[in-house]
């Protein structure tokens, strides 16, 4: 006993060192955190809220609840659920303000040590692994990842332990074991669901993986069909469930975000070459500098002793399969992230795990060099890493908290303010007009909604058209005061508005940073109340029957009344008012028509095609309900009853729109001779409708 005691005993020091250096790093970045717990702005309160949506849907946290999984799924209609499920529970347990519901960074933080720990001791063993671990710790971007909440952190150490258990898998000499392939599917689906980026990632690893298994046995080509079955079944709910907003969202994100930020041609000599010098910031001049060093030293030393032609065979063989697996991966996944329209350093964040690796790599060179002609300990390296982070300029962060401190961010005091004239959680909507980095929809929501509060933030005032809905609807708004820097003049027109309604009263300013103030204004009580929307919801419903013309008056009106009330209240009141009149009239076309759009707002097709079915029998002239049948089972992939509905309703009013219908979901369904079709009355469809659409544009 004493003597397995003394083997093991390496082994638990190791593993405590690492348990060490994960507490170091948790420690500066609570001091970090406890220091600078300010409001957090855009993405950060954005993602925050995604965290409170998940935590009260499945009450960690006091909330509604969720009726059914569809509506568990509403909370997340375009970032993967994953990550906001467990920032949720670490939120029931830490707390729900800023600096507390960060410890969920701390233990994904954790999560990554670990997992580049293991991958260390896999290849190489403890020596490499301590450098992995080290460098990881104090690499100055992955401590901004830290003390920024966005989902980088939790995506890079999934992708760690995706790509780490993928390449064990599929390694021929160790791998192809039952259980390392369960552990491969958990990793991949996990990243799958954490953020849509893991894509660059999984995608060439896959492709890898896909190639070798011609050269593999039916076994391994039978675990590979259960790795991608497994994934896909993993993702589909959420991805059918909300495919319309994750790929519109996901354009938004990439291609217009591109274009409105002015970032380079993907094919330019400079996006080629965007992130490479981000590098030397995200790791520090010094720890860069010596690992890359470290690795010319190996490359230089391999050319020297290279003697056999280099083929497929030698670079898979055992002693080389590892890390052609991390330098494929490296460089593949930088290649698709280049060529990807829209930049920004932390889109390269989902290589940062292998670069770590190769660095760690580079520092072992040095390692040997100086042991064999100085016998210098390894560990006296290991500081490198720290040194870097102190030369860095993450120590800036640190310097500039006093003024960070000072920053004065009005939103708690705000909230604070509507609270106290509210009775219970009464749910209420407050527009932000401007939207800025100190007051905005995000954070007023997350504040608004921390301590089980109902509040939320929207912000208006792009368009000339918002006037008129917010007098009419609104109770709460902020505004702001004097410069405002380039906001839209139609915000500036809209604010003017509502001080020379006389229907709003000041309740309070709240000074800027920048000088000017921010102002809190609440509709008076001496004037009208705010008109209800459950009447007019009911008239826009029967416009569905006027076709392209009815759709764009009802998307534009909705789409503002979804900002003046962001908790969707009128669609209680409609929905009950309806079902009420439905159930003692069956064939009243005015409510068939609001529980059909009712049910479409709400991303629940089936139930729409249901009442849209009554419609189309009570309508027999009218070609609208088949055609918006026809489109809610395509959005519920269900192309074979939207291509019989739309050929069977065109045969009865031969409509333009009815005859694309019919195609596009013939074609969807596997009918491709009807392709050449496609493409005439596609383009016909949408002609009809621009002119039909174009007197109201102008």
């Amino acid at each position: 006993m004493p003597f397995k005691n003394s083997i093991n005993q390496p082994k638990y020091t190791f593993w405590i060192s690492v348990i060490i250096v994960w507490i170091i790093s948790t420690l500066v970045d609570r001091i970090w955190w406890e220091f600078y717990s300010n409001t957090p702005s855009w993405d950060q309160a954005d993602y925050l809220n995604s965290a409170l949506d998940h935590a009260r849907a499945l009450s960690f946290l006091e909330g509604d609840g969720f009726v059914d999984f569809r509506s568990l799924l509403d909370k997340s209609p375009k970032i993967p659920p994953l990550a906001s499920i467990v920032n949720g529970a670490v939120i029931a347990f830490a707390g729900d303000s800023p600096h507390k519901a960060a410890w969920s960074l701390s233990l994904w933080n954790g999560f990554l040590i670990f997992n580049l720990a293991s991958w260390g001791l896999f290849l190489r063993g403890r020596k490499f692994a301590l450098f992995c671990v080290f460098i990881s710790a104090f690499s100055p971007f992955l401590f901004a990842l830290r003390t920024d909440y966005v989902l980088e952190l939790p995506l890079i150490s999934f992708i760690a332990f995706y790509l780490f258990h993928l390449g064990r898998w599929s390694d021929n000499s160790r791998g192809g074991k039952w259980i390392q392939l369960i552990i491969a599917l958990f990793a991949c689906s996990s990243c799958l669901l954490i953020k849509q980026s893991s894509l660059l990632v999984i995608i060439p690893s896959c492709l890898f993986v896909f190639i070798l298994s011609f050269k593999r046995k039916n076994k391994f080509r039978l675990q590979l069909l259960c790795f991608f079955l497994v994934n896909i079944l993993a993702v589909l709910p959420w991805f059918y469930h909300n495919w319309i907003m994750i790929l519109s969202g996901t354009y938004r994100a990439v291609f217009e975000s591109a274009a409105i930020e002015g970032d380079p041609s993907i094919f330019d000599l400079k996006s080629i070459f965007w992130y490479f010098p981000y590098l030397n910031n995200q790791f520090g001049s010094i720890l860069f500098f010596f690992g890359l060093s470290g690795l010319v030293f190996i490359l230089l030393t391999y050319i020297r002793s290279f003697k056999t032609p280099l083929g497929f065979a030698n670079i898979l063989n055992k002693n080389n399969y590892q890390w052609t697996w991390i330098c494929f991966n490296l460089l593949t996944s930088w290649v698709f992230t280049t060529f990807i329209p829209n930049k920004d350093e932390r889109y390269i964040a989902g290589t940062l795990p292998l670069i770590i690796l190769l660095l760690a790599l580079g520092f072992c060179k040095w390692s040997d060099w100086l042991d064999s002609y100085f016998k210098f300990n390894f560990y006296g390296l290991l500081f490198i890493a720290p040194l870097s982070f102190l030369f860095s300029d993450s120590l800036n962060r640190f310097n500039n908290i006093n003024s960070a401190q000072r920053k004065y961010y009005p939103v708690k005091e705000i909230i604070s303010i509507i609270r106290s004239d509210h009775i219970g959680d009464k749910k209420e909507t407050v527009i932000v007009i401007p939207s800025t980095p100190e007051v905005n929809q995000h954070n007023v929501t997350y504040m608004g909604r921390i301590q089980s509060g109902n509040i939320l933030g929207r912000q208006l005032g792009q368009s000339l058209s918002h006037i008129e809905p917010v007098i009419e609807y609104s109770n709460w708004i902020i505004l702001a005061d004097g410069d405002q820097g380039s906001v839209p003049s139609n915000s500036l027109v809209l604010d003017k508005s509502i001080r020379d309604s006389n229907l709003f009263i000041e309740i309070q300013k709240f000074p800027r940073e920048n000088g000017g103030s921010y102002s809190l204004w609440k509709r008076s009580s001496t004037s009208f109340k705010p008109k209800e929307f459950n009447n007019r919801f009911i008239e826009l419903a029967k416009s569905m029957e006027q076709g392209p013309l009815g759709i764009k008056l009802i998307f534009d009106e909705i789409a503002i009344q979804h900002m003046l009330d962001g908790h969707f209240k009128y669609q209680n009141i409609v929905r009950k008012k309806a079902l009420s009149n439905i159930n003692s009239n069956l064939e009243n076309i005015d409510y068939l028509w609001t529980l059909s759009l009712l049910n479409i707002l709400s991303n629940r097709p089936f139930e729409a095609d249901i009442y849209l079915k009554d419609l189309e029998r009570l309508l027999p002239n009218n070609p609208w309900p088949s055609a918006y049948r026809s489109i809610v089972n395509l959005a519920s992939w269900n192309p074979w009853k939207a291509s019989f509905i739309a050929e069977k309703a065109n045969i009865r009013h031969q409509h333009y729109f009815l005859k694309a219908l019919s195609d596009i979901s013939a074609v969807l369904r596997g009918s491709f001779w009807r392709l050449i079709s496609a493409s005439k009355s596609v383009p016909m469809a949408v002609e009809n409708v621009d002119e039909i659409l174009k007197p109201t544009e102008e």
